[in-house]
């Protein structure tokens, strides 16, 4: 079985995976475990050094209250990236929100940053909230290409 990846460059390919094609393992980390919690190989590298190309992570989904700084796993819905076709990453997450007449808010936009200096933010404009969706949060990497 090919694991599932998350790009940390652009946005990766959408991948499908059937319930028969699960393989699933037992991550070595000194928390305990819930449901909603998978691990997928995060690659490119644009999260160096804190999430090295080839690392398998611990995700949580869904992410409680804030996300604001949170490093998380994000879909881009009803489009994909112009230049490369891809549509899910693993950024630092940033929005710019706008107040509401109700008293609520809506986003105005979205900036999902890399922490490696050599590649540039990817910045969504938030038309609806259906555009972008925050999957999970990274809660621990546990290892680098383990198979």
């Amino acid at each position: 079985m090919t694991p599932w990846e998350a790009a940390a460059g652009a946005f990766g390919d959408p991948q499908h995976v059937n319930d028969d094609e699960w393989e699933w393992v037992e991550p070595d980390v000194g928390r305990s475990l819930r449901p909603g919690m998978f691990v997928a190989k995060v690659v490119g590298h644009s999260m160096e050094l804190k999430i090295p190309d080839g690392a398998f992570c611990l995700f949580a989904a869904p992410v409680a209250g804030s996300r604001q700084g949170r490093i998380v796993l994000v879909e881009l819905n009803d489009t994909v990236d112009p230049e490369t076709g891809q549509r899910y990453t693993v950024k630092r997450y940033e929005s710019e929100k706008a107040g509401e007449a109700d008293g609520g808010w809506r986003h105005l936009s979205v900036t999902l940053s890399p922490l490696n200096p050599g590649y540039e933010p990817i910045v969504v404009a938030v038309d609806d909230e259906a555009d972008i969706r925050v999957v999970a949060e990274v809660v621990e990497v546990l290892a680098r290409d383990v198979e």
